[in-house]
């Protein structure tokens, strides 16, 4: 990674025990050996310098192929704070206004209707949809039921996912196959609640998508490429993989156990080999013209985006370096990205109440980038992803990237968060609070954990 711009660190010469990194990276080696995945890739930022990396095993059970900084994991919703970052540079230009109405650019959603509190009827708009409701998921759009693969029927298990079943089983069927098609299937069905009322995480972040598609005349994939990947230099990151790099690509499992039993087990998903799965183009799987969605998820449990260790990195040191990427050049305004990292549900414009119906907790906030701590040591740091996640501190220049390829059905035996989870092990070294680690053994796979 020092190829792409970082620094080496010590992690004692920027104030932190490494002896807990070391014993961090003795327990991921022994839920690897434990079965819990094939392969996990994580690091850590601290003022610019790599202080911790830790490859472990291979991308799939096949051993074929060691995990790298470079190989690419399923992004799901860390696709959201990506396209956020696209519309906010719209929002730098003058392009856009985030508060302009969403029927200035989508006319059909001036007249939408909303259901009633009480679920009896509908009722028109109070007020105009906004960018911002967009961004901040408290549009009064929702998501459908989701799957962890195509080809696992839907269930719809809440009124939110009955009410945009029949919508998510077109996306998957390829009749609603880009965002403007999905943006007008969209404006023909009631809001969930009145736009700023409520807290919906689902499908707002396509109508933006759209949005930017009609404001710049360019398509979704274009926007990010050249507003956010070309100018943060992520050059792993891509929305299909050719036949010819899937060797970078991880395997997708879930893991399992069966009834009455304590082992646990992996299954597969996403094709038997890595050529056959729906992010290979080509391959049999693959959704036709790639999946069009700009919040990262689309029909039965598809992704948009892939992701490597290396450019979530850089990512998150771009946001850490207020907007400019590691080679130096602009990504946001500097001001920008100082509210970026803030609470915007305290804002008024954004969402009526701090902790609006829908919304889970009273220690969290939102931001257009993911969730922002509110109180404690770490006040303020954000966190955002599917299964694999990034975690950073602006207040104290750090950050962790944790890439994973394998869906928990069940519980791992013996994970413990505040060890094992690579933040949570970063906060107490931060704060003091670890536990006393456990020396680390002599490693006897050949698929050791590396730095």
């Amino acid at each position: 990674m020092v190829a792409v711009g970082f620094h080496r660190g010590v992690p004692e010469d920027e104030g932190l025990d490494g002896k807990v990194f070391e014993a961090h990276r003795h327990r991921i080696k022994q839920h690897l050996d434990r079965g819990v995945f094939p392969g996990f890739a994580e690091a850590a930022l601290s003022n610019g310098k790599v202080v911790f990396t830790n490859l472990c095993g291979y991308t799939d059970k096949s051993k074929r192929h060691r995990m790298s900084p470079q190989t690419l994991f399923r992004g799901y919703s860390m696709m959201k704070p990506i396209t956020a970052t696209a519309f906010m540079s719209l929002v730098d230009d003058g392009t856009v206004g985030l508060h302009d109405p969403v029927h200035r650019y989508i006319p059909s959603f001036k007249h939408l209707q909303v259901r009633r509190k009480n679920g009896k009827g509908l009722e028109a708009l109070k007020k105009p949809m906004t960018l911002c409701h967009l961004l901040m998921h408290t549009s009064g759009l929702g998501y459908g039921p989701g799957s962890i693969m195509p080809g696992v029927p839907l269930v719809a298990r809440s009124a939110e996912e009955k009410h945009y079943k029949s919508l998510t089983v077109r996306q998957e069927e390829g009749d609603i196959n880009t965002l403007e098609k999905l943006c007008v299937e969209l404006a023909r069905l009631p809001l969930l609640h009145q736009p700023g009322s409520n807290y919906a995480y689902g499908m707002s972040l396509d109508v933006l998508g759209h949005v930017m598609e009609i404001v710049t005349g360019q398509p979704l994939r274009k926007i990010i490429q050249t507003r956010v990947l070309d100018r943060v230099g992520m050059r792993d990151t891509s929305f299909m993989v050719q036949r010819s790099r899937t060797a970078h690509l991880a395997g997708y499992y879930r893991l399992m156990k069966d009834k009455g039993v304590s082992k646990r087990w992996l299954q597969r998903l996403d094709g038997s080999r890595a050529e056959d799965s729906m992010y290979v183009k080509g391959s049999a799987a693959a959704y036709a013209g790639g999946v069009p969605a700009a919040g990262g998820l689309w029909g039965a449990g598809r992704s948009t985006m892939l992701f490597s260790l290396r450019d979530v990195l850089l990512f998150c040191q771009m946001l850490l370096n207020r907007g400019r990427s590691v080679s130096g050049k602009r990504v946001l305004k500097t001001e920008t990205v100082r509210s970026l990292v803030g609470d915007w549900l305290r804002l008024k414009r954004a969402s009526d109440k701090p902790e609006p119906e829908g919304w889970g907790s009273e220690d969290v906030g939102w931001s257009p980038l993911g969730n922002i701590e509110r109180y404690g040591p770490h006040a303020g740091a954000l966190y955002m992803g599917g299964m694999s996640y990034f975690w950073l501190d602006p207040r104290r220049n750090i950050a962790t990237a944790i890439m994973t390829e394998t869906y928990w059905q069940v519980d791992p035996l013996g994970w413990k968060a505040e060890l094992d989870d690579l933040d949570q092990a970063f906060r107490c070294i931060r704060s003091g609070t670890c536990p006393s680690p456990t020396p680390p053994v002599m490693m006897r796979s050949s698929a050791c954990c590396t730095s």
